[in-house]
């Protein structure tokens, strides 16, 4: 009975894999980092899609997750504004886009975009673009000076001492 199952089960796996075959044609398939936008050529050579090591890899773990999110009706002022305060307050800022909403689904758009309503809002015209995850849609930003301290090896800071536990009194 269970062989039967399973291979009723492998034949279905089968059928499905063949039929995937006619639909979408090797030749169309793409992966995510040109699904998302890095249809700019400018991409090709912007460090900030390279895979991370080092000290940029602390940077990109320092920050532990989203702290603004992006939707698919796109940026407005309030989340220029939004990122304003949270760059004021952190050195770096991971921004969760869904990139639909920018022209060519672009999260380097989407970059400039939020970029330009940060300063629309007040902020520093220098925030740096630190990062961008592809797989994730997410954007690493920084503050003016942030990657020049990272590549320094200035950030993110060392942790603090380990603490010394208090000796009671007698």
């Amino acid at each position: 009975m269970m062989s039967r199952f399973l291979s009723s089960l492998l034949s279905l796996a089968l059928l499905f894999s063949q039929s995937l075959a006619f639909v979408i044609p090797d030749s169309q398939l793409c992966s995510n980092h040109q699904l998302w936008s890095l249809k700019s050529s400018s991409s090709d050579n912007n460090p900030a899609f390279e895979q991370l090591s080092g000290n940029r890899q602390k940077a990109w773990q320092h920050a532990k997750k989203p702290l603004l999110r992006i939707g698919g009706k796109g940026a407005t002022k309030t989340h220029g504004n939004s990122l304003r305060q949270l760059l004021d307050q952190h050195t770096v800022v991971k921004v969760k886009v869904n990139p639909s909403a920018f022209e060519d689904n672009s999260l380097l758009n989407a970059f400039e975009v939020l970029k330009q309503l940060a300063v629309d809002s007040g902020a520093n015209d220098g925030m740096e673009l630190i990062h961008i995850r592809t797989s994730d849609k997410v954007i690493l930003f920084g503050k003016e000076g942030t990657l020049d301290l990272i590549d320094a090896g200035d950030f993110p800071p060392p942790p603090p001492p380990p603490r010394e536990p208090k000796e009671e009194e007698e």
